[in-house]
């Protein structure tokens, strides 16, 4: 990974991963036995490095094809130029569902179009010609240089008959489709901006697609393909934008110096744990200079109701005990708890519902805390990896966790680069950015975790 992640700053490196079913992670594991399967793990290991991961076989030479012969998209906005509405709006689909946008053109771009396209043309992006190129398909180019002249465009994609015009139609048109072709390839070299070419026509091998092949254009009659190509156009070019924005590989974790907790990790391995207790883990956060609720730890009724009059206001009192991981799932956790007399009657019903689920367990006491207000939950967690080591992992906390699973991971160690591009790639970033009136989710101390 390390020697892919120079490479990658150079030249694209493209794998196609095997064994992502079980019977597949056998046949590898009699072969070579490595990364038998493409974890998300693994995936993100990899798109880390800068590699292209494929999972189907025909895909594989044309994403080389089009890797090797043509810039990187540098903005992951893309613009359609089609023929037709079907396969414009399917080229629109494909893309969106491969992470690519479909910017809006500009007013003048749109406007520049209109000037050379009959009026039944659609031109926000996809562009759909509506006939405009029947009776000359090199107005296929100058739609081409009027879309890659929009700054707010970073490659193009043609697809629908280009090449074929001369076939379905009328010979005295293949003159025209070779101009279109010489001069979408001399676009490519001057602007720095990619043109992949779907044609329902590329079997036939017209000499126009040739000629659009020998400037790099690569041609595809698959559409699937196509856009498949054009989205790896973009995937390499956010990688070298991030590898050459990215400041500091390490994360400065600035840890404060606390002999307790290196003598807190001991004696839970004394003791033989695996897992540290809420208090136990927080203190190791607080010592990371994580926000951190101000928790205290009752070991009797009397202590939780001076723990939580001293926090002025609504607690939270969950069960502590190395022998109950999952606290809801015991009774162990109390919402909203206020007064005296509700803390104390909380003391005794968490512990008697941890011992009802767990007779034999080692309770702790009960830990207090300010009740937190209410937000989004979000999880972040970490476990070693046997492939890759230490794996962080971010996404939509609270109980559905393990439902949702809307999560994010990567190797460690990472920046702050790659801990905001965790936070994008989940579906549910838009909760976090703030939905339907609500403010954008900031970071407060937890203290309703379950």
């Amino acid at each position: 990974l390390e020697q892919a992640s120079r490479t990658t700053r150079k030249k694209p490196i493209i794998l196609l991963k095997s064994g992502r079913s079980a019977t597949g992670q056998k046949s590898a594991g009699s072969h070579t036995g490595a990364l038998a399967g493409i974890s998300e793990v693994a995936r993100s290991a990899f798109k880390r490095a800068g590699i292209i991961v494929i999972d189907n076989s025909d895909e594989l030479f044309p994403v080389a094809e089009t890797l090797s012969s043509l810039p990187p998209i540098r903005n992951n906005r893309v613009a359609i130029l089609a023929d037709g509405g079907g396969h414009a709006t399917i080229a629109a689909d494909n893309l969106t569902d491969l992470g690519v946008e479909i910017p809006r053109l500009s007013e003048e771009t749109q406007a520049r179009l209109r000037e050379i396209l009959p009026d039944a043309a659609s031109v926000p992006n996809p562009v759909d010609v509506a006939g405009g190129t029947d009776a000359d398909p090199s107005v296929f180019a100058q739609c081409a240089q009027i879309i890659l002249d929009d700054p707010n465009v970073g490659g193009m994609l043609l697809v629908g008959l280009f090449g074929g015009y001369g076939i379905r139609f009328a010979e005295s048109l293949t003159f025209m489709e070779e101009d279109a072709a010489h001069q979408m390839g001399k676009m490519v070299k001057k602007s720095g901006k990619p043109i992949v070419i779907h044609s329902l026509f590329a079997s036939a091998q017209p000499h126009a697609l040739d000629l659009a092949r020998h400037y790099g254009i690569p041609v595809y009659d698959s559409l699937d393909i196509a856009c498949k190509c054009v989205a790896v156009l973009a995937d390499y070019g956010r990688h070298l934008k991030a590898v050459y924005t990215q400041r500091s590989f390490k994360m400065q974790w600035g840890a404060q110096a606390d002999p307790d907790i290196e003598a807190t990790i001991q004696a839970a391995r004394d003791e033989g744990r695996r897992v540290l207790l809420e208090p136990e883990a927080k203190r190791l956060l607080a010592s990371h200079r994580a926000a951190d609720a101000a928790d205290r730890l009752a070991r009797d009724a009397d202590e939780a109701v001076v723990a939580a009059e001293a926090m002025a206001g609504p607690v939270v009192m969950k069960i502590v005990s190395p022998d109950i991981l999952h606290k809801s799932e015991a009774g162990g956790v109390r919402l909203n708890v206020s007064g005296a007399e509700a803390v104390r009657e909380g003391f005794a019903e968490i512990v008697a519902a941890a011992r009802r689920y767990a007779p034999e367990a080692d309770i702790r006491g009960v830990l207090v805390s300010p009740m937190a207000p209410s937000g989004v939950e979000v999880i972040v967690g970490t476990r070693y990896d046997d492939q890759f080591g230490p794996v962080i992992m971010f996404g939509i906390g609270g109980i559905l966790v393990e439902i949702l699973k809307d999560v994010a991971f990567r190797v460690l160690p990472f920046d702050a680069t790659e801990a905001r591009s965790m936070i994008e790639e989940i579906r549910s970033t838009a909760i976090l950015n703030g939905v339907r009136g609500q403010a954008p989710a900031t970071s407060r101390p937890s203290s309703a975790c379950c």
